[in-house]
């Protein structure tokens, strides 16, 4: 009888518990899925560098509050943790996937192309979502408001970027699953999708929109700095680097004798390709190795090829002047020994194990423009890639170490440009204030005001002669 009663208890049982395993393992694979996905999110959030323009300076992660300069004014970065009333926690797959690949917020409001979505439109679905599960579940919701962000008229409609957005809209959205593209496939997804290069590589038009078709990442003035040719054109790209070059400039920031990393080059290099994959920067390389070229014939050689170590002649007993009003004020080489001699070597060579680089063998140094040296000099070089940081003090403004005055960076800039690099480019005072403000105004925004003027003037044209054309028709009823 009491055999009986157990196997009635395991018959009774036996199916639940069953049902109960098949429950729990369903549950687990769902939660193994859920996790492989969130990995994958973050991966792809690495590589389309969200936390560098998401994360104020001493900030949580995503929660936005950074102000993005342009040349319509500051633009301030969302919150995009999960946080249901700051953030993007209510926002459904489709409405981020509208964010992203059409720069429209959940209310319907659209984004500025400060948020590269004319190139993340070209995300794969399979990607899109990989990135809502991360952002969703993977990442810590914030309670965090920031200020709004207030343009320049006309540019604080937000409307006008309907028009813009007909005019100037990114590629479709790349088909199938990009873990499966080859490897030049997969570099054109990773440098136009994700790492969206050609939104400061490539020069824009009198609308702002990029000339892809004419000039893709053929180099452009950006916030003060200069994102420079990155085509394989020998002279005026970066067509002497091998593919192991791109990688590992992309991985450390450096590359010995031909380029440092500084600027909004160095936060990617820090917060994006340093975190990527050996094959995936492999791909990345391989696709801008046999991109079109672009040339400029202004370019003679290649910017890391075109100046020689130089010895100096240096009066040391010269006295050390600060000001410019003294009977004496220094000129270019001799800001460059008090400020500079020490690390880069009086001759411009730097350290032998190359941890303070050669001016002489430069792509900085040996530009056409002196844009990014200026900037250098200006702002510093401060970046961190896998442990190692580099570090060069800026001596603008804000120095903590010497602050130069605009005339004296512009007499260092012509100093080291014409004694190791391209030649002295007669930078003013004038040029470093504009280049640190950040750098000339778009000709649609200088123009603006007499674009307004003269539409203003155009409709009241038109609004005078319609009224004397119904005026004279009204006489001729008559």
């Amino acid at each position: 009888m009491r055999e009986g009663n157990k196997a009635g208890i395991r018959r009774l049982f036996l199916p639940a518990a069953i049902a109960s395993g098949v429950l729990f393992g369903a549950q687990s694979a769902r939660a193994e899925d859920q996790a492989t996905t969130i990995s994958r999110g973050a991966y792809l959030a690495t590589a389309g560098d969200c936390v560098a323009c998401h994360t104020k300076p001493g900030g949580a992660p995503f929660a936005g509050g950074l102000v993005i300069a342009s040349p319509m004014g500051g633009i301030v970065a969302s919150n995009i943790t999960p946080d249901p009333d700051t953030g993007i926690g209510k926002y459904t797959e489709e409405e981020f996937a509208n964010a992203l690949r059409k720069g429209i917020r959940r209310d319907g409001a659209h984004l500025y192309p400060a948020m590269p979505y004319t190139a993340y439109s070209e995300i794969a679905d399979t990607d899109i979502h990989a990135l809502y599960v991360y952002f969703m579940h993977g990442v810590a919701p914030l309670r965090q408001d920031n200020p709004k962000t207030e343009l320049k008229f006309p540019f604080n409609i937000r409307a006008m970027m309907i028009s813009w957005n007909l005019l100037f809209a990114g590629p479709p959205a790349a088909k199938g699953d990009p873990q499966t593209y080859s490897k030049i496939e997969r570099g054109h997804y990773l440098a136009d999708a994700l790492g969206h290069c050609g939104t400061c590589h490539t020069p824009r038009n009198f609308l702002m929109g990029e000339r892809s078709s004419s000039a893709y990442l053929g180099g452009t003035p950006l916030a003060g700095w200069y994102a420079p040719n990155i085509t394989p054109s020998m002279n005026s790209g970066i067509g002497d680097w091998s593919e192991d070059d791109l990688v590992q400039y992309l991985r450390t920031g450096s590359v010995p004798g031909r380029a440092q990393a500084a600027g909004m080059m160095g936060e990617a290099v820090e917060h994006s390709f340093s975190k990527l994959t050996d094959e995936d920067l492999h791909a990345i390389a391989a696709y801008i190795r046999q991109i079109p070229k672009i040339e400029d014939s202004q370019a003679k050689q290649p910017r890391d090829r075109f100046g020689v170590a130089v010895q100096p002649i240096v009066d040391l007993q010269k006295p050390k002047l600060d000001r410019e009003d003294d009977l004496f004020p220094m000129d270019g080489e001799r800001i460059y020994v008090n400020n500079c001699a020490a690390c880069h070597g009086l001759d411009g060579a730097g350290a032998a194990d190359h941890f303070t680089p050669s001016l002489s063998s430069n792509a900085v140094v040996g530009a056409p423009g002196a844009d990014n040296l200026i900037m250098a000099i200006v702002n510093g070089v401060d970046r961190t890639t896998n442990g190692h940081h580099v570090l060069m003090p800026g001596f603008g403004p804000t120095s903590d170490v010497q602050r130069l005055s605009d005339t004296d960076v512009a007499k260092l800039t012509n100093y080291v440009s014409g004694t190791f690099g391209s030649g002295d480019h007669h930078v003013t005072a004038q040029d470093v204030k504009v280049a640190r403000e950040g750098g000339p105004l778009p000709a649609l925004v200088k123009d603006m005001p007499a674009l307004i003027g003269a539409g203003v003037i155009a409709a009241f044209a038109a609004m005078s002669c319609l009224i004397w054309w119904f005026r004279r028709r009204t006489q001729k009823q008559k």
